[in-house]
């Protein structure tokens, strides 16, 4: 049997493995209980990121609200420090972007207003507490989508106080792999405050529009469709501009005032935050990964035949089922499928398929080869049993498997 990793973990997944720090899904071995894990990535300082894991616990520990999860253990294990967080983990917010974007069905406006809604309340807890260091509020100051994390029910939490490590690099200085949103002050050195989260804020949620259904009022005077019945509404609207993004930080709105806004103009446009609904929308997408998604229409019936769609955009197995493909399984399938036509009797490692399936990520080797393992046996669940076959310290297809591809 395996090791535990670092005497105490096991079902390892990564979920956002950087250079500086990696994000992932774990169980404890003593209580069998799911929690998120946080460990240094390959190019990290050990004892930097031991600063930074020790900076985040106090922040936490500090901070009183059930969407920020505590500090459950921070500890080293031959010479690699830890950080455990109280929280399960499926995804972080990065992930569920894209499983948007895949899955062409949009969050709708009242239930995206309610996730943003509740980011904020989450984040004004937060600056009620201080940092036990500075004796300033705790901030987040730079905000990315991989600050926010789900488990397998939809719950989230969000992560990266004290040092936020879903954003920066072990040093603190920023990750150029990751995309965040931060007000414009910081960018010549100041420090983090309430009014630069809030503005943070408002940027990520412009950000992330192109994957929201806005409707009604609001959708009509972004088009430029406008009448006189809509000009209180455009006049709050620009108030975000002109009072919060567009103002001298020290001539900012209040954040009471930029919520007193918001709400006008949730009256103004008829929207009614709707919490269950996005809840709902994020459960939906978690059932997209775990059950295989069939399509309409069969290809052809053969003995270990494999069909591929356009672009591999679906898979069929000896059943004639065909499955839609997200992107790492395309990738994963392809790299297979490729490898069978040029030695069908030989595999490919579980590191190539990392590779293959994940290119440029390189999570530690136990949470690599875990991921692997799932995203094969996903594969499986689409018609494949047959056809993958674990071979040496990889997988392959089996040698009389017949590939056909679709135009």
């Amino acid at each position: 049997m395996t090791a535990p990793y670092l005497g105490r973990y096991t079902e390892l997944l990564p979920v956002r493995p950087r250079s500086s720090f990696q994000l992932l899904s774990a169980r404890r071995v003593e209580d069998g209980r799911s929690v998120t894990l946080v460990v240094p990535g390959p190019s990290a300082d050990p004892s930097r990121a031991a600063a930074a894991f020790d900076a985040a616990q106090r922040a936490h520990d500090r901070i009183d609200h059930p969407r920020v999860p505590k500090v459950t253990a921070r500890g080293e294990h031959a010479g690699t420090p830890f950080l455990e967080l109280d929280c399960s983990l499926v995804f972080d917010g990065v992930e569920l972007l894209r499983l948007i974007g895949d899955a062409d069905q949009k969050i709708p406006y009242p239930a995206a207003d309610a996730f943003i809604a509740s980011l904020r309340e989450t984040v004004c807890a937060a600056h009620a507490a201080t940092d036990p260091v500075t004796g300033r509020p705790l901030c987040l100051g730079r905000f990315s989508a991989g600050n926010v994390l789900f488990d397998a029910t939809g719950k989230w939490w969000l992560v990266g106080f004290g040092r936020n490590w879903p954003v920066e690099k072990d040093d603190g200085t920023v990750d150029g792999t990751v995309s965040f949103l931060q007000a414009p002050e910081l960018w010549s050195g100041a420090e983090p405050s309430p009014s630069g989260d809030y503005v943070a804020l408002i940027l990520f949620t412009r950000s992330v529009l192109p994957f929201v259904e806005v409707t009604g009022p609001i959708a009509r005077v972004l088009m430029g469709q406008v009448g006189p019945e809509d000009q209180e509404l455009v006049d709050h609207l620009r108030w975000v501009d002109r009072r919060m993004l567009g103002e001298l930080p020290s001539l900012r709105a209040t954040i009471d005032e930029a919520v007193a806004n918001s709400n006008r103009i949730r009256e103004l446009a008829g929207i009614t935050l709707d919490e269950a609904g996005f809840h709902q929308h994020v459960t939906g997408l978690i059932r997209r990964i775990d059950d295989p998604t069939r399509l309409d229409g069969d290809a052809p019936r053969g003995e270990l035949r494999l069909s591929l769609g356009p672009d591999a955009a679906w898979v069929a197995g000896p059943d004639g089922a065909r499955y839609r493909l997200g992107r790492a399984l395309r990738r994963l399938l392809n790299a297979l499928v490729e490898h069978h036509q040029t030695r069908p009797e030989c595999g490919l490692t579980t590191v190539e398929l990392l590779e293959a399936g994940w290119p440029g990520e390189k999570p530690i080797h136990e949470a690599g080869t875990a991921r692997v393992y799932v995203t094969v046996n996903r594969l499986r669940k689409m018609g494949l049993r047959d056809l993958i076959e674990r071979f040496d310290d990889g997988y392959r297809l089996a040698p009389q498997v017949r590939v056909e591809r679709s135009t």
